[in-house]
């Protein structure tokens, strides 16, 4: 009778998968654990190289950047948040932002060819003409100032890779979009962060385009999108995504954070199948964008589940990002080492964010980007009155008397109007469901029912289960406004479905008569009850899980809270509160965006609107409200 929502497939992008999600290696946050044993030497003489790796980066880099001041600066002597991108850095009493980085970056794997690769990243704000799908038209919804991340991904000394540029639009800067801007690594981890307004990405003659208008309110609008994402990445090695994998998540990097870089030392602990050693030895400074940074040659060696690695690097304590590096690093999960090194460039500091320049792309063009005007972010915050009722966390949970107004209440009906949207195709439905005792065959029991108009067509969902089963649907999915969890809920007597000249029944006993596809009306239908689907979609009252998170008395992260008037039901006049959010749709990952009225007394949304925008799958646009309640006293 139903089928998974095809709004929410996700594609088979192998490469791409790899690109966002980058998995920790197992106990890499151990390192440096209790239980082992531990031991460290200082050394008790200063480095003999006061120059070094550090003092030919300073000459060369030098001459690169155009601001040339000083300042005094406050000494760093341990690297804290190695690759941490969301927070400034503190210099001399004043904080920055990195705004601009340039590496190369050599790596290999199972002893394979080196691939090297210049790259380059920028963040800033931008202005955008975002697009929508219109009948099957492009169609410009005007103009918006973004925050956006630009990247370019150049292969050197080799002729048969093409190379790959990209920029990522979002809404507001946030630390899932800034996750992985200094790691080597493409930053695509801000694609599954819930507010991507736009993407584009070229490599050699391929291009993808994807505009989603949801990100930015307008949730029935359709994304618009260009190109194919499979075709964009077919010409990169997968076994890059790995290699990437291995350097973002080794213990190496957290290992190291606690040691005191200024001054020369060794440091070695075993225990539980982790062994490690660090030496470190200070070699003089670095100069990026004016500014001049001690630095230290670390060496490294360590063992896990079996695997070892060995390396060393340059690092600058109050750089959230090496110098350089080189070495292997251990990937347990694959069984094998991969190669990597890593040379910092050039780096860009500012206390605030300033404009890119965007103008977009086509296949073979790179493009120059300038910073002009800045920009500063603020965070806000929105108090409501203190006190209030929690049913509204219930999460479509009815199975015991609510509390309103000081007097208990046991919901026995709810309706709701609809309207689902996706691509260019739109439906309309009333869906009334609730329960009420009978009997069956002699027994009493309970009817649970959901009755529909779909464009105008009726339709009944029955389904008849004992006392001790009640439950199990009261509890959520009976108040959920679609059938497919009802009809397909646990320990049923029977269940019973009619439709338009149709009719099926099935019992406990495993009897089935009538006709099987009666109910299924159309397959916009059963991909909207999939979106709101118990383990697919929006079950949990604002979206996934979020009613975990989620706090009426301020904003918090993904989501803006304000008081928005009152509504009437049941007799019974309710505050309403208006969720603003964006995220992911939980357990499939995939990009939503929408506003959820809630009244606080109640187990259950008030009016949900919302987009999930799939890239390269398109998007689908619901809009459900609360329509009518009854209650009984209880």
């Amino acid at each position: 009778m139903f089928k998974e929502a095809t709004c929410m497939r996700v594609k088979s992008l192998t490469l791409f998968v790899v690109l966002v999600l980058v998995f920790s290696v197992v106990a890499a946050g151990c390192i440096g654990g209790g239980g082992g044993t531990a031991t460290s030497s200082q050394e008790t003489s200063e480095s003999q190289s006061s120059g070094g790796h550090g003092g030919q980066s300073s000459s060369s880099s030098s001459s690169q950047h155009v601001d040339t001041t000083s300042e005094s600066q406050i000494p760093v002597s341990t690297w804290q948040s190695p690759w941490e991108s969301y927070n400034p850095i503190e210099l001399g009493g004043k904080t920055y932002y990195i705004t601009h980085v340039e590496y190369t970056y050599t790596a290999s794997y199972n002893d394979g060819a080196k691939y090297t690769f210049d790259v380059m990243k920028e963040r800033g704000y931008a202005q955008i003409h975002v697009y929508t799908s219109e009948n099957g038209n492009k169609k410009d919804l005007g103009v918006f100032n973004v925050f956006a991340y630009h990247g370019r991904l150049t292969p050197v000394n080799n002729n048969t890779l093409p190379g790959l540029e990209y920029w990522i639009f979002v809404k507001d800067r946030t630390k899932d979009t800034d996750v992985y801007f200094l790691a080597p690594i493409l930053n695509f981890g801000a694609l599954i962060s819930g507010n991507v307004v736009e993407v584009e990405i070229v490599s050699g003659s391929e291009r993808y385009f994807w505009s989603n208008p949801a990100a930015l309110g307008m949730y029935d609008k359709m994304p618009y999108q260009e190109g194919d994402l499979n075709d964009v990445f077919s010409s990169l090695d997968e076994g890059i995504g790995t290699i990437w994998a291995a350097v973002v998540s080794s213990g190496i990097w957290t290992g190291v954070e606690n040691y005191d870089l200024t001054e020369p030392g060794q440091y070695d602990w075993n225990g539980m199948g982790i062994s490690y050693h660090y030496k470190i030895s200070p070699d003089g400074t670095v100069t990026f964008n004016g500014k001049t940074f001690k630095t230290a040659e670390v060496e490294w060696s360590y063992g896990l589940g079996g695997v070892t690695a060995t390396g060393k690097g340059k690092i600058a304590p109050e750089l959230p990002i090496p110098i350089s590096f080189e070495g292997t690093f251990a990937n347990p999960m694959e069984g094998f080492n991969t190669w990597s090194k890593f040379e910092l460039k050039d780096l860009k500091l500012s206390q605030s964010f300033g404009t890119l320049q965007y103008s977009g792309l086509t296949p073979t063009q790179t493009q120059t980007q300038t910073q002009t005007e800045t920009q500063t972010q603020t965070t806000t915050t929105t108090s409501t009155p203190q006190g209030l009722s929690t049913n509204w966390q219930l999460a479509w949970d009815a199975s015991e008397p609510i509390e309103i107004n000081g007097e208990n209440y046991i919901v026995k009906e709810v309706a709701f109007k609809v309207e689902y949207k996706k691509g260019d195709s739109t439906f309309h439905m009333n869906i009334t469901k609730g329960y009420r005792e009978v009997q069956l065959n002699g027994e009493n029991v309970y009817l649970l029912y959901a009755n529909l108009s779909v464009d105008g067509e009726e339709y009944t969902y029955r389904v008849y289960v004992r006392q001790d089963s009640l439950g199990e649907y009261t509890s959520g999915i009976l108040w959920v406004p679609q059938v497919y969890d009802m009809t397909n809920g646990p320990d049923f007597i029977k269940i019973e479905i009619t439709g338009l000249g149709c009719h099926y029944t099935a019992d406990e006993n495993g009897n089935v008569e009538g006709d099987y596809n009666c109910g299924y009306i159309s397959d916009d239908f059963q991909d909207y009850n999939m979106v709101w689907s118990l383990h697919t979609g929006f079950y949990g009252g604002i979206y996934g899980d979020v009613v975990s998170y989620v706090t009426l008395t301020n904003n918090g992260q993904g989501y803006t809270v304000e008081k928005d008037g009152k509504v009437g039901l049941a007799g019974i006049e309710f505050d309403l509160y208006k969720v603003t959010w964006s995220g992911l749709i939980e357990n499939v990952d995939v990009p939503a965006n929408g506003v959820t009225y809630v009244a606080p007394q109640l187990p259950f949304p008030v009016k949900v609107e919302a987009a999930i925008s799939e890239m390269g799958a398109g998007g689908c646009y619901v809009k459900v409200e609360l329509t009518d309640l009854k209650l009984e006293a209880g």
